[in-house]
């Protein structure tokens, strides 16, 4: 109690202090300059937010007792926090509010701003996370699932009549642009709650068909619930957030980073589920179990299939969306993507490759110290379902990107995505390899010193000579692609200056065909005004008039479209 009251005193001062020197700030809004303006409404919507949250947790305890989940005690410390988040948080928050809604009316700018729509979109996801969760509490609680609803039922008042409240402003008072990041994050917050629902209840479902249900999950019947309640609540925020609104809006580069990581995590769920029930099937046959009883040992079995079944769906249904989408150039975006799915599977695979060199030095050896499991054989498994996972997934994706190199050297040799990805792999390889050669050397020389060189020297050296052959390897086999890839791109397209900026009416595909012709970086910016019509053929005269030039300004303007040569140094 003595902490929540000290904090919501710090809270008070603060509060206090930033509302007077804003507000006596603000009478000079018109003349200060722009940074004045941001940093008046980064308090400002700071200061919003830390009360609304404030006001909200009071009035959710308030609530909830008068629902009945406690008895309604003066001398309760919790009810005192309670009260004074209210008397205290809803005044302020009252205050700060009407204050931002002038603001709003009198200077139109103030709408457009980045700390309105971040404060409407942090308050909308925040308020959207926590009526959903409560809503589905309150549902369990009224079918008995849990013992007392009356507190989650509060929480679901509060706090979705706050995010109907910032839904309403949302549509009105935030422009359209700003409320990608609203529209995404509502969807990712039903989505992973809909995801949650169906895992669990697919899991109970699986664990009563194979036999189960009775011997190892005694509460199936509120599993279930659990499982349909977080399931419906979900896809009820998903179709209103995704299907209703977010898939119908601007491909704009967030929304393919968010439609490709989505896509990717359902993967990656999938592989990790699935290597565990293929991990926990081989130690069965052919492994040393820990347990003699199968319903022990394959007790999470169902689950990481249920996981792994969603994990599939998911990753399907967004590569399905991908499909739709009108824009077929490949971007920046989905170059992340396909090299951090082709890293997550070869860090798999090199995992596994350490572990079958461990495991092979052990059964070598005759150790009876093991690394995984009760076994060599068991090391030996793991190793095989890394690399039967891992390898799959890498090669899919590392084939599609060699594929698009050997279609577009000039772009993708140029992408900055990929030199980061191949200079990494080799660095870190690298640095990985030379530290468990100067362990594993460490380890030969205080046995040879010591005169106890044997096998057990071998042991002890089993994991830096498995790590040293596996990021050796890797780190070699990237070394080299680089390399390869520099001796390309000379020849891989036309010469021009290692940069340009455009600056014109909106393209999308623009920049992509002046990379691929000038084999350079590439931005574009767009301008209010507009200007002539993009050609690549009028670029790259313009480009040609200055040929010396290696960063250069393109500007598309009514008179035509010029060249200027600029520096960024």
């Amino acid at each position: 109690m003595i902490i929540g009251l000290l904090g919501l005193v710090v809270i008070v001062v603060g509060v206090v202090a930033v509302v007077a020197a804003v507000r006596k700030a603000s009478s000079h809004d018109r003349a200060a300059p722009g940074d004045g303006h941001a940093i008046r409404r980064f308090f400002q919507y700071l200061v919003l937010f830390g009360l609304l949250v404030v006001t909200a947790n009071g009035l959710t305890g308030l609530l909830g007792r008068a629902f009945g989940a406690e008895a309604f005690l003066v001398d309760d410390a919790d009810l005192a926090l309670s009260l004074a988040f209210t008397v205290v948080g809803l005044p302020l928050f009252t205050g700060v509010a009407l204050w931002s809604r002038r603001n709003l009316k009198r200077d139109p700018a103030e709408a457009q701003s980045f700390g309105w729509a971040a404060y409407v979109t942090l308050a909308a996801l925040l308020s959207l996370t926590m009526a959903a969760d409560a809503l589905s509490a309150t549902v369990q609680g009224w079918l008995g699932a849990r013992p007392n609803g009356a507190e989650a039922l509060a929480a679901l008042v509060v706090w979705g009549a706050i995010w109907g409240a910032h839904w309403w402003i949302h549509l009105r008072l935030v422009p359209a642009p700003h409320s990608r990041v609203h529209h995404l994050g509502g969807s990712l917050v039903g989505l992973i709650t809909a995801v949650t629902g169906l895992v669990v209840l697919a899991g109970a479902v699986l664990q009563q068909l194979v036999g189960m249900g009775s011997q190892i999950v005694p509460s199936l019947r509120d599993q279930l619930i659990s499982g349909a309640v977080g399931l419906v609540v979900g896809a009820l925020v998903w179709a209103l957030y995704w299907l209703r609104t977010a898939s119908r809006e601007e491909r704009s580069p967030l929304w393919f980073g968010y439609v490709l990581l989505v896509g990717g995590a359902g993967l990656v769920m999938a592989i990790v589920a699935a290597s565990t029930v293929l991990y926990t099937t081989l130690v069965w046959l052919i492994g040393d179990p820990e347990f003699t009883d199968a319903l022990r040992h394959f007790v999470d079995a169902p689950t990481a299939a249920a996981v792994a079944l969603v994990g599939v769906a998911v990753w399907w249904y967004h590569q399905s969306v991908l499909g739709q989408s009108p824009v077929t150039a490949r971007t920046e975006v989905r170059r992340v993507y396909e090299y951090l799915m082709s890293a997550i599977g070869l860090l798999a695979a090199g995992v596994g490759l350490t572990l079958l060199v461990v495991a092979g030095i052990e059964a070598a050896v005759g150790s009876e110290v093991v690394v995984i499991g009760s076994s060599a054989v068991n090391t030996l498994l793991l190793a095989g379902t890394l690399l039967v996972v891992g390898a799959p997934v890498w090669w899919f994706f590392w084939h599609r990107i060699q594929r698009c190199v050997a279609a577009d050297p000039a772009a993708e040799l140029a992408s900055p995505t990929r030199r980061i990805y191949l200079l990494l792999l080799f660095g870190l390889g690298g640095v990985a390899a030379v530290v468990s050669l100067l362990v594993g050397v460490y380890l030969l020389f205080q046995d040879l010193v010591q005169g106890t060189f044997g096998p057990e020297t071998i042991r002890a050296m089993r994991i830096p000579i498995g790590i040293l052959l596996s990021t050796g390897a890797i780190a070699g086999y990237h070394g080299a692609v680089y390399r390869s890839g520099r001796e390309l791109v000379p020849h891989a397209g036309a010469h021009g200056p290692r940069y340009v900026l455009l600056v014109g009416p909106a393209d999308p595909e623009i920049a992509h065909a002046v990379a691929h012709e000038t084999g350079g970086r590439v931005q574009a910016w767009t301008t209010e005004t507009g200007g002539e019509a993009w050609s690549i053929e009028d670029v790259m005269t313009a480009i040609g008039t200055s040929p010396e030039a290696s960063e250069v300004l393109v500007l598309s303007d009514p008179s035509g479209v010029h060249a200027i040569p600029v520096s960024r140094s």
